[in-house]
């Protein structure tokens, strides 16, 4: 059954909801073609999901509605974040939707040194809306509770800023790897407690510079390898999530 988000609390005592959200309205009757006494699950700003029975395309778009109580919760008792530096093509928007459906609740995109695009403030407001409609509809598709927030920040340092009060600080660096040490991946992921906040950074196709490693080691980012083989820049923050998954979807 298809599910899509409203831009509103839904009152979960009432039988009847009225859609407001013109967009949504168009997707619905216009492309997809719904018609009377078809279903769908509607899921509102307070994460609520409710049953929904289209009832009326007249005038206004009318569902009977329903607050369903068997709803698996499928998100991180976590907020897990996942912040890449800008890469080639659309690997950015592959990167969201992916990260998306593993359950990822904030996707931040930064420049780094080695990164290979670099956006002004009109085109990261571009490309970020962009991303953010793949972000909803990958949300949509997956059944999620709640829709990933996406941002872009200039540089190493406001990201910095931006995660300093989280619990859990890591960054993917494939040097600890080549090394063959002892990856600290694990035993952070086992450190990790519900409600606390986890970020891992990612680099381009170039990897990070030392300094820059030097300077998240400073500010409490914590080195780790992401298995002994060398993963492309869209398939490492897959694999982190994967391991976020396993200890808290699986275990």
């Amino acid at each position: 059954m298809q599910q899509y988000f409203v831009e509103e609390v839904i009152d979960s005592n009432a039988s009847i909801f009225i859609l407001h959200d013109s967009q949504l309205r168009h997707h619905l009757i216009k492309v997809l073609r719904m018609h009377e006494n078809e279903q769908c699950l509607l899921v509102d700003q307070a994460a609520n999901t409710f049953l929904a029975t289209l009832k009326s395309t007249d005038e206004e778009i009318t569902f009977e509605i329903s607050l369903k109580e068997d709803v698996i919760d499928v998100e991180f008792p976590v907020e897990s974040v996942i912040a890449c530096s800008l890469s080639k093509k659309d690997k950015l928007e592959w990167i969201a939707q992916k990260s998306t459906e593993l359950g990822a609740k904030r996707i931040l995109f930064f420049n780094s040194k080695y990164s290979v695009k670099k956006w002004d403030s009109k085109i990261a407001t571009k490309k970020i809306s962009r991303i953010q409609e793949i972000v909803k509809n990958a949300a949509q598709q997956s059944h999620r509770q709640m829709i990933p927030q996406v941002e872009y920040l200039e540089s190493l340092p406001e990201l910095i800023k931006k995660t300093a009060d989280y619990s859990v600080k890591l960054v993917a660096y494939e040097e600890v790897a080549k090394a063959g040490q002892p990856s600290n991946l694990a035993s952070a992921i086992n450190q990790v407690a519900t409600n606390q906040k986890v970020v891992c950074l990612f680099g381009p196709e170039g990897g990070f510079d030392k300094f820059e490693i030097e300077l998240l080691n400073e500010n409490g980012f914590l080195s780790v390898g992401l298995g002994p083989r060398i993963l492309r820049a869209e398939t490492a923050p897959l694999y982190f999530l994967s391991t976020l998954s396993y200890k808290f979807d699986l275990m």
